[in-house]
């Protein structure tokens, strides 16, 4: 049996495309070899939803090459054991325009249901349109959520929690959080109090008197104690991201209730190339 790929290649059909770094090849390995081993392991047991809030217009151009890819909302579409169901989303009108052309063209057989809303206001409304087969069974999710900062709510989270949901998260824990540090801490900005979901982390920063080379571990300290409160577990090693000068950049944190998630996660990280340890 051949193994899946999740890079991709593509050609350019004229709709939007989004640029990115080289180092994205890197996260959608991850994702797809993670999505790869959920609905093989799973797909007689539940019925699974793939739910995307980033999801970004389907391909992307690799910066400074010809190359063009699927991104994770394509790659999770093109699984050898598709999921039951995809959600997706994402706040950009003409990026879902283009996805849905993309999916129609490319995927016309899945079941699909595409949102242009805020990722942060969006989660109610797709747990009340989930299709009626959805409601009466026990549908179990994962949750791909790739913000470019420390934008995502920890209410968010909480909503997703309320289900059978397994979380991979991009946290821009040193592109946007060490770099506006100075900025994040300030005691008018709130931006930390909704990424933690509480503002006793001040208090913690504080006595710990945590410095700029320490904060990168102490946003994912706190954002890792805020979950586990929810009843979710973290994996022990986060998959750190660099750019091609090697300077880490997001890192790519997961989550989930079960240990079998951690165990499917821990494989698919031991599989992929260039692996880091964050601390």
């Amino acid at each position: 049996m051949n193994r899946f790929n999740p890079i991709q290649n593509i050609e350019n059909d004229g709709l939007e495309i989004m640029e990115v770094g080289n180092w994205a090849q890197k996260k959608y390995k991850l994702v797809g070899k993670y999505c790869d081993i959920f609905t093989s392991g799973m797909k007689n047991k539940w019925d699974l939803v793939y739910l995307d809030l980033f999801s970004g217009p389907g391909i992307v151009k690799i910066k400074e090459t010809p190359n063009l890819l699927k991104n994770s909302a394509l790659i999770a579409m093109s699984l050898p054991n598709s999921f039951n169901h995809y959600v997706l989303n994402d706040y950009s009108s003409n990026t879902v325009k283009s996805l849905q052309q993309r999916i129609e063209r490319l995927h016309p057989d899945k079941s699909y249901q595409l949102y242009n809303e805020d990722a942060n206001q969006v989660v109610d409304k797709i747990f009340d349109e989930l299709p009626t087969y959805l409601k009466i069974s026990k549908p179990l999710f994962f949750a791909f959520i790739d913000p470019f900062s420390l934008s995502l709510h920890f209410e968010t989270i909480k909503k997703l929690s309320a289900r059978q949901v397994d979380i991979l998260v991009l946290h821009a824990l040193q592109m946007d959080g060490v770099r506006n540090m100075g900025h994040y801490i300030s005691e008018n900005n709130p931006r930390l109090n909704l990424f933690f979901g509480n503002s006793d982390w001040r208090l913690r920063l504080t006595e710990e008197k945590v410095a700029k080379g320490q904060f990168v571990k102490f946003l994912s300290d706190e954002f890792d104690n805020s979950i586990r409160k929810l009843g979710y577990k973290a994996a022990i090693i986060k998959e750190r991201i660099t750019n091609n000068q090697g300077s880490g950049i997001y890192y790519l944190s997961f989550y989930s209730k079960h240990e079998r998630g951690l165990d499917f996660f821990e494989k698919v990280r031991k599989g992929n190339n260039d692996q880091f340890e964050l601390f």
